[in-house]
């Protein structure tokens, strides 16, 4: 007998907010998010729980609700979001290499005087996983990650782009993790007043050519 025989095969499923808020209305909705905890990130799991809904509404950014699943479709678990929104950065020349610089001009604008591109980039917002009963063991940081990633590309098949961005606090797992998802670090953004769940005074900023 072979283990997979044993433990059926899974697979994570992907729901729109919005979707979500139109099917099964608000209350429900609230009533979901609010089993999601991520007791390491405060800002993560205060975002899904108090602002999402309104953002969504308000289409300043889209949150997207990732289940584990089995194929069988018996088993389920909310195991954690990722949020993005559509925004343009600014990267100065001396951040990338050649071949970057290159490819940072092919799709954004070059201004001579500030030595910087400017480009379209969706911000990957948020990215948390869900630690309500052990559920965060059913996905890894990596595969949110990158479902994330394909949800941008998929966009970008549609509507042009080629770039992604996003912004992390000053530790060093983070740090760690993204550069070992290729994202490259182009500088630092001062925390606005409201952004209080957030440690430190900024955050660094990371970019991704996809």
């Amino acid at each position: 007998m072979k283990i997979n025989d044993i433990i059926p095969e899974t697979h994570f499923v992907q729901f729109n907010l919005s979707d979500m808020l139109d099917e099964l209305g608000e209350d429900n909705v609230k009533e979901i998010l609010s089993s999601f905890s991520c007791p390491m990130n405060t800002d993560v799991e205060n975002f899904l729980r108090y602002k999402a809904i309104e953002f969504s509404k308000r289409g300043f950014a889209k949150t997207h609700i990732v289940y584990w699943e089995t194929e069988d479709k018996k088993e389920n678990a909310f195991v954690g979001y990722y949020t993005i929104t559509s925004k343009s950065i600014t990267i100065e020349r001396n951040a990338v290499n050649s071949r970057e610089a290159r490819k940072l001009r092919e799709h954004g604008v070059f201004n001579e005087k500030t030595n910087d591109y400017t480009i379209a980039a969706p911000l990957i917002a948020q990215l948390g996983k869900n630690y309500t009963d052990g559920n965060d063991s059913l996905i890894t940081g990596d595969d949110l990650l990158h479902l994330a990633m394909e949800k941008v590309r998929k966009v970008q098949n549609e509507i042009g782009g080629r770039f992604a961005y996003l912004e992390c606090e000053e530790k060093e797992k983070l740090i760690k993790f993204y550069e070992r998802n290729n994202f490259k670090f182009f500088g630092k953004r001062q925390l606005d007043r409201d952004e209080t769940d957030i440690t430190g005074t900024h955050l660094l900023q990371y970019f991704i050519m996809l």
